[in-house]
């Protein structure tokens, strides 16, 4: 598949999670956004999905390719990074996993996302399973 920067249309951005402690001595977890960055869905066909994947894995998952930038590599494995993403898939993500491309100008990542929290059933309601 040929990729090109057409294909990144969507804005995205890269968060690290904290926190901060308020005057009242309550702590809140904090989403601070390091950068945004451009990119575009990533669509496998089902025989594709099926043979590399199992049902169960790609649930709440979410495949996407943007230029290659060493904080995503990092990201799967540090779960302090996040990933937002605009609708229809408006969520918080962590990198499940990621296939970098160290080319020079023209590297592209191939990055699986996982959504942060619980999954969301066919009601519409999420649960903490």
């Amino acid at each position: 598949m040929k990729i090109t920067l057409e294909r990144l249309r969507y804005k995205g951005s890269f968060n690290q999670q904290g926190y901060k402690e308020l005057p009242n001595g309550n702590i809140i977890n904090t989403n601070e956004k390091l950068f945004d960055f451009w990119f575009g869905y990533y669509k496998q066909s089902l025989s594709q999905s099926v043979s590399s994947n199992a049902f169960d894995y790609l649930k709440d998952k979410v495949t996407i390719i943007t230029r290659h930038n060493d904080y995503f590599v990092t990201a799967m494995n540090d779960t302090s990074y996040t990933i937002t993403l605009p609708a229809p898939n408006a969520n918080t993500y962590h990198v499940a996993s990621i296939n970098p491309d160290y080319e020079v100008n023209n590297g592209y990542d191939t990055i699986v996302l996982s959504a942060v929290g619980g999954t969301t059933t066919g009601t519409g309601t999420t649960s903490n399973g």
